[in-house]
């Protein structure tokens, strides 16, 4: 075959049913799940009287889609532990990640659950500071997938509070160490 030939061949064919494929598929793109490339997070500032003080919301893009590290983590607490010039402490760290299969998102959407219910599938407490995975979601959900970092302000603990909780001064006195085996060659001469 030649040149020619191909191109009166390609002719004869109809290619447009890839175009009507196309214009389909893009109308159905944010029902895909896709690997998340920016989270948000959120910074709660609770008083010591159990009242939240403040709220704020940042973007971070990911550096690996899917995964924040822990290096981030511990970067996100250090940077944001302060606030008005109080010093709070890290209560607890949530991940909000709506991995909702895309065949189960009529399901999802008629469902006549509570909000608590639904919200409670996808919302996890992280335990330990380490890396988050992030599951793929649904390009339409991905605005809805955060970290929520939650700061305690314990406030200053007055000495009567010292006192009430037990705690108190220890003084050591060096003749009260008992003599142990590293000890003994350590004060022996060679």
């Amino acid at each position: 075959m030649n040149k020619e030939d191909n191109n009166e061949i390609e002719k004869d064919i109809d290619f447009s049913w890839i175009d009507e494929f196309d214009t389909l598929d893009k109308e159905y793109k944010d029902y895909y799940t896709e690997d998340l490339t920016v989270i948000k997070i959120h910074c709660i500032y609770v008083n010591k009287n159990n009242e939240i003080e403040r709220v704020l919301e940042d973007t971070m893009i990911l550096k690996t889609p899917g995964l924040l590290t822990k290096e981030e983590i511990v970067g996100l607490i250090k940077h944001n532990m302060i606030c008005n010039q109080v010093k709070y402490s890290l209560l607890y760290i949530l991940k909000f990640n709506i991995n909702l299969d895309p065949n189960y998102l009529k399901t999802f959407i008629k469902s006549k659950d509570p909000l608590s219910v639904i919200g409670g599938n996808y919302l996890q407490s992280i335990k330990n500071i380490d890396t988050v995975k992030f599951d793929k979601s649904i390009s339409m959900f991905h605005d809805l997938n955060e970290l929520l970092i939650i700061f305690y302000n314990k406030g200053p603990i007055s000495t009567a509070d010292h006192n009430r909780l037990g705690t108190r001064k220890i003084y050591i006195n060096s003749s009260s160490f008992k003599k142990t085996k590293r000890n003994i060659f350590k004060d022996t001469p060679l």
